[in-house]
């Protein structure tokens, strides 16, 4: 603040106008001005002395200087005709008013960061940001921001800044509001500078002398979607020569935003030139700028609570520190806040959501009104006012703003500014707003409304959006005066339907609407009753089925779950069911046309004789292969899409029916890689074998098999001309051959297996990496190197030219991903992609988008630059070897150990800026002792407390900084451990979510936390760890370490709490006695490591698992182990008890197995029961719920599944309880009989059988050595006897990386986090 206060100077300092032409006017009829979110705003005039706490000025005016609409601004106004008679004397005037117009008496400064999903250490200043785009070269610059996030407040205070700093001849700033603008597509410029008053005179001078920078506020509320750089064209010769800044909210802005704010090249406006574009992301407010917000907004008018008051009911509540650091939120708080928690005296239960703190301000803002006006001599209007009071000031006020937001809605769509001419509106739907009746001009006075000349908006788009909401829905309702109106037999609901505004128009487009609909749900159980009885009623009233289809989009967006729900009949055309959760749904004789199903849970519902037409599911038909899909690539024309196999083979198929065309034979080993020429008429194939094949794609037949490489080849790449192509290999190099005669013009060698190549988009360079080396970019003509990026010790493992050669991004063995400038190889950014080797990444065709693989089985697309995290995938159930855009851009191939190849529609991806950790991988669950509550942690840091019940969403508790590796409740139920990145324990109340403690002393990630069930002690473990903790000093008493303490991933205590067991990638099993710090046993574990051990509920005995076939039962006693859980055909690779013991859940990659033991008082021998399908990938958890029959699952894709055993007639089966998150379709077992509409992709890709989760493994007979390193226990060495390579079993027992064969005859396999 100290730099704004410098900054600041008196505005007589810019009054060189010469001021006594002119006299001050009480409005402006051309002024933009409105108050913005991070300001608090009053007239420039100074601030009076209130009259006492409600407000009131001393002459009985009311000061609501918080948040008030605008004050009539005074602006320089001529007595006379007068006319600048120069450029300059325009400037000077236009100048003058803005400084004067300008009055944001708090001002917070932004933080920005690149992308929604950066970290906060990524954040940056956004003046920062904006200096160094107006020193730079750039032409256009977005900023971005949630609703209320303060991107008009910094726009106004840019331009006030830029106006204290100007001098004749500079740029000249100009803000323009463009939903005010007729046509800002076009003309913006002019028809700006005419609402400033310049003659034609001064704009043409302008236009041919000045440069200018445009700031333009709320793209999205004026609902455009064309470029307007390109529009205007401007920066072209003879136009304007301008710089141009532009906002808009996040939820307006689709996949190809770039597309809408880009410049176009020059000569190319078919593409758009990144290099001149910018762009940023408005953070949300940290503790700190709430803190200083809240010390500025104190002062401003006497109050009885000071600033600790204020930040201590921020802090105590739950949640609601979360909640306003959105600054619009804030404001909002800080004037609700007496109200919210009068006559609440237990914080820590109140629960606020964004709704109740905009209910609040509302019905606060009408009474401060109600006593203004109550206060004054109203003369002509005191007849109206008395009538209002008679009727209740208050909620006449609500009807009139609800009214008009709804008529804005329904007679302009939306477009939030109304523009009134008595004379020439009297006759419109505007007069029932705007005439001049004195009941009409109290209520507008009193309004959330802003005016400038004759045009009125909401002083904010959410206001408009949330009054419109309430006109949906009376937020005064209860169950009492629901008036009846039709009645529906099924919910015993009377409800209107014809003139409802849910039978208007539909809300698909209007996010923000329905957010303020879901938390009425929460907030009123009534509204969800009527919903739902909308949807029943549209079986029997075609009226409702806009509503109908309104209404389940509202309620599968609050997250309700329709799980064996009677929908048979339900007419509800063009619902979003985006992510809804319907397992074993009746959907029969349905009307679902142009229903959207992306990532929905489907499972076994019952789609008999339902309409289907265009409906919407988000992908095609996956592809299914007999071996596991190595390398795909579409053809340049896109019409055929091959894929290489484990086994040597080369399918193409047809896209136009995705049917497959073709199997090419040659490779006699794995296809590694392959490659279209550009014309489409060439295939090349590198394969582990060693050869590379060019494939004459007509005749199937090889026109050659190059032999020049002396171990595999894992990737090849034909050149942008077709006269060359490159191959690289294990053994080291990287070969340039010619085309036309099939000889190699260039070896490059590297000092490692190279594993991605790629040609720049002029084939001038070729990029590649290696496992030792860096990014190494290199001469296509010459052979030499010219760029190189990175450091040794980062191991790329795959890399990808821009279409545009202006980027290269890279990803590495450790899950990171990396961006560097194509032509100089300077890093830009570099970010966390994959919580595994990120396997393979490409460029969508736009250069927009970067699709990612990697072998945590997940596909994700990122924003180009700012490596925004547009979408994610899941579905495979083991790791992604290769993946792929389309040539147009619609679709995502991506291939996986899986055997499958999954097309996914870019379209229906459900791109956008909503994805908020939910897709992060969370790899820890647990239930609360009590079994009331199920918590999950995500390795975004995020942990939510859920109702074990109904999965609804209590706490939330979001620290970045502590990655959620491992979650555990106390015996109490009391606090919740976190165990994560950096080494820290933290101890959160289960009740406030406040952090209560940090335990320090790992100096690796915690990978596993544990309570005794005594509730004495905490155990946790890190690589080379496992400590011992006082739960309740937080003091530590036992560190254990050594040869046999390896990487240990499980822990457990127990029943009595004196003993503690675990397990890791030593191979050992331990007991130490926690009482006497000594280990009491020690036990070998399976050969690979990687033991997960439980003690069997109140019993000395431990189980653990090894990631392979079977699992171990040892006694304490004898010491003596027995295998269970054993199957020939399903690997064990982490289980739980039951708290009863007599059942056993295993996780076998994305399946849960049920094991049931045949002695109840004893169990020693397990019979296996059956498989739990339909979780999105791999399962990183398996829970019981304590005293219930009931298991959870959280698995890689970021979704939790609740799931219950329900024995009946001697049959087990299981059902899906609840379940969120997760980002794949899962349509397993749906019935189509005489479905109606559904095209045959769709038909082909609901019937689609489950992915056969079978692990490739080595068989007994197969001869394999292994060399266990003891020592330091980072490398497996082993020999198998085949001239091909094989591939590696992972830790987690499935085969993640094709390992190439070394030249030393030897394959590794590298634990990845050493």
């Amino acid at each position: 603040m100290a730099t704004l206060l410098r900054r600041q100077r008196d505005s007589s300092k810019y009054n060189k106008y010469p001021l006594a032409k002119f006299t001050v006017s009480s409005s402006s009829p051309r002024s933009n001005q409105q108050p913005q979110p991070g300001s608090i705003m009053s007239s420039p005039s100074t601030v009076q002395e209130v009259a006492d706490s409600q407000e009131l000025t001393s002459d009985g005016k009311r000061c609501l200087s918080q948040l008030d609409r605008p004050a009539k601004f005074r602006r320089v106004t001529a007595e006379t005709d007068y006319v600048p008679a120069s450029i300059e004397d325009a400037l000077l005037r236009l100048k003058t008013n803005r400084l004067l117009e300008y009055n944001q008496l708090v001002y917070i400064f932004p933080m920005a960061k690149p992308n929604i999903q950066a970290p906060d250490n990524t954040l940056f200043s956004l003046m920062d940001k904006v200096e160094e785009f107006l020193a730079g070269d750039g032409q256009v610059m977005l900023i971005m921001g949630e609703s209320g996030a303060g991107k008009s407040t910094f726009n106004r205070h840019l331009e006030h800044r830029l106006w204290q700093d100007y001098e004749p001849g500079g740029r000249i700033p100009l803000f323009i509001n463009l939903p005010a603008l007729d046509r800002p597509d076009k003309d913006m410029v002019v028809e700006q500078l005419k609402t400033a008053d310049f003659s034609e005179g001064h704009i043409w001078d302008l236009k041919q002398s000045h440069q200018l920078l445009l700031i333009c506020d709320g793209y999205d509320e004026s609902q455009l979607t064309s470029n307007l750089h390109t529009t205007n064209l401007f920066n072209r010769p003879g136009q304007w020569d301008v710089k141009l800044i532009v906002t808009c909210r996040t939820q307006y802005l689709g996949p190809d935003y770039r597309d809408r704010f880009a410049p176009k090249a020059t000569g190319q406006y078919h593409c758009t030139a990144s290099n001149l574009f910018q762009e940023a992301v408005i953070a949300p407010f940290s503790k700190e700028q709430i803190e200083l917000y809240v010390e500025k907004f104190v002062p401003l008018i006497p109050r009885t609570w000071v600033k600790k008051d204020y930040m201590d009911k921020l802090t105590t509540i739950p949640n609601l520190m979360e909640l306003v650091r959105n600054p619009f939120l804030l404001t909002l708080a800080l004037e609700a806040l007496p109200s919210v928690v009068k006559n609440n005296t237990t914080l820590s239960n109140l629960r606020v959501t964004r709704v109740e703190l905009y209910d609040t301000f509302v019905d606060h803002w009408l009474k401060v009104n109600k006593r203004r006006l109550q206060d004054q001599t109203l003369k002509d209007k005191h007849k109206a006012f008395e009538d209002l009071l008679a009727d209740g000031f208050v909620q006449s006020g609500i009807v009139f703003q609800k009214d008009l937001a709804e008529a804005i809605f329904q007679e302009q769509e939306g477009r939030p500014i109304v523009e009134y001419s008595n004379r020439r509106d009297r006759s419109s739907w505007k007069a029932r707003f705007f005439d001049s009746e004195p009941e009409k001009f109290l209520l507008r006075d009193s309004s959330l409304l802003s005016r400038t000349g004759n045009q009125y908006r909401f002083i904010h788009r959410s206001v408009l959006e949330y009054f419109f909401s309430c006109f949906i829905w009376d937020a005064s309702r209860d169950d009492d005066e629901f008036a009846p109106h039709i009645y529906s037999e099924a919910t015993g609901v009377s409800l209107p339907v014809t003139d409802h505004p849910l039978s208007k128009r539909s809300l698909v487009p209007e996010p923000s609407v329905i957010q303020f609909l879901v938390e009425r749900i929460q907030m009123q159980p009534i509204f969800k009753k009527y919903l739902l009885a909308l949807v029943e009623l549209s079986k029997s009233n075609p009226h409702a089925i806009m509503a109908a289809a309104n209404a389940m989009t509202i309620l599968v967006r609050a997250g309700v779950r329709f799980h064996g729900a009677d929908l048979r009949g339900i007419r509800i055309p063009g619902a979003d069911l985006t992510g809804g959760q319907f397992d074993s749904a009746q959907f029969q004789d349905s009307d679902l046309t142009g229903i959207t199903f992306t990532k929905a849970w489907i499972r076994q519902a019952d789609f008999t004789r339902a309409r289907m037409d265009e409906t919407r599911f988000g992908e095609l038909p996956s592809l299914h292969e007999a071996m596991a899909v190595l390398s795909c690539a579409f053809s340049p024309d896109g019409k055929s899409f091959a894929t290489g196999l484990d086994n040597g083979n080369i399918s193409i198929y047809d896209t136009t029916t995705w049917t497959r065309i073709r199997l090419l034979h040659g490779h006699k080993a794995a296809v590694q890689s392959l490659a279209y020429s550009t014309t489409g008429l060439q295939l090349l194939s590198g394969g582990s074998d060693g050869t590379v094949r060019l494939w004459d794609y007509k005749s199937d037949v090889t026109d050659r098999i190059l032999k020049g490489h002396s171990w595999e080849v894992i990737a090849v790449a034909f050149s942008p001309s077709g006269m060359q192509f490159a191959s690289a290999s294990a053994d080291m190099s990287v070969k340039l051959w010619d085309t036309r005669t099939g000889t190699v013009t260039f070896a490059i060698n590297h000092s490692g297996s190279v594993t991605g190549i790629a040609y720049s988009p002029d084939g001038n360079n070729i990029a590649s990496c290696c496992r030792h080396e860096k990014v190494r970019v290199f001469d296509t003509q010459t052979g030499l190197q010219v760029l190189s990026s990175g450091t040794s010790y980062e191991r790329y493992y795959c890399l990808a030219y821009s279409p545009n050669g202006q980027s290269i991004v890279s990803g590495d063995f450790f899950g990171y991903l990396q961006l560097c400038d194509g032509t100089t190889m300077m890093p830009r950014i570099k970010w966390r992609g994959h919580s595994g080797t990120v396997t393979s990444v490409e460029f969508s065709p736009n250069g927009q988008w970067i699709v990612s693989g990697g072998d945590d089985s997940t596909v994700k697309v990122w924003g180009i630059d700012a490596a925004t995290l547009v979408s994610v995938f899941t579905g495979h159930t083991s790791c992604i070897t290769s993946v792929a855009f389309s040539p147009d851009g619609s679709l995502i191939a991506s291939g996986g150990w899986d055997r499958t190849v999954r097309l996914l529609e870019v379209n229906s991806a459900g791109f956008g800026f909503d994805v908020d950790g939910a897709f992060d991988s969370k790899p820890s669950v647990a239930y609360s002792p009590d079994g009331q509550f199920l918590i999950s942690g995500s390795r975004a840091g995020v942990v939510q407390q859920h109702d074990a019940e109904s999965g609804e969403i209590g706490l939330v508790i979001r620290r970045q900084e502590f990655r959620a590796n491992s979650i555990a409740y106390s015996s109490d139920g009391r606090q919740i451990a976190m165990g994560g990145s950096g080494g820290d324990i933290t101890l959160w109340s289960a009740h406030t979510g406040a952090l209560e403690i940090i335990l320090r002393g790992h100096t690796e990630d915690v990978s596993a936390v544990a309570f005794s069930p005594c509730g004495q002690w905490i155990a946790s473990s890190d690589k080379l760890t496992v400590r011992l903790w006082d739960a309740r000093s937080g003091t530590s008493i036992q560190v254990i370490s050594g040869d046999r303490v390896y990487a240990v991933r499980s822990l457990s205590f127990s029943y009595s709490g004196t003993k503690i067991a675990f397990g890791g990638n030593s191979g050992t099993v331990q007991v130490w006695d926690v009482t006497t710090r000594k280990c009491k046993m020690e036990m070998g574990g399976g050969s690979f490591g990687n033991s997960f051990v439980r003690y069997l509920p109140r019993s000395l005995q431990v189980v653990s698992c090894d990631g392979l076939k079977g699992a171990h039962l040892w006694d304490e006693e004898d010491r003596h182990a027995r295998v269970i859980l054993q199957h020939s055909r399903i690997t064990i690779q982490d289980f739980a008890f039951s708290s009863c013991g007599q059942w056993i859940a295993s996780v076998e990659g994305n399946r849960v197995h049920l094991w049931r033991s045949s002695q109840e008082e004893r169990p020693q021998d397990w019979e296996y029961v059956l498989a739990v399908e339909g979780c999105l990938g791999k399962i990183e958890e398996v829970v019981w719920r304590p005293n219930k029959l009931e298991f959870a699952t959280a698995d890689v894709g970021g979704s939790t599944r609740v799931w219950k055993v329900v024995e009946k007639s001697g049959r087990v089966r299981v059902q899906l309880v609840w379940g969120n998150g997760g980002s794949a379709l899962v349509a397993s077992g749906s019935v189509l009989d005489d479905v109606v509409g559904l095209n045959t992709f769709n038909r082909n890709l609901l019937e689609q059988p489950v992915v056969d989760n079978e692990y490739l493994s080595l068989s007994d007979d197969e001869s394999l050595q292994v060399e266990y390193d003891v020592e330091n226990l980072q490398c497996l060495q082993s020999e198998y006897e085949s001239d091909s390579s094989i591939s590696s079993t992972s830790s987690r027992g499935h085969f993640p990386l094709q390992v190439p064969m070394e030249p030393d005859g030897h394959y590794y396999f590298w634990d990845i986090e050493l």
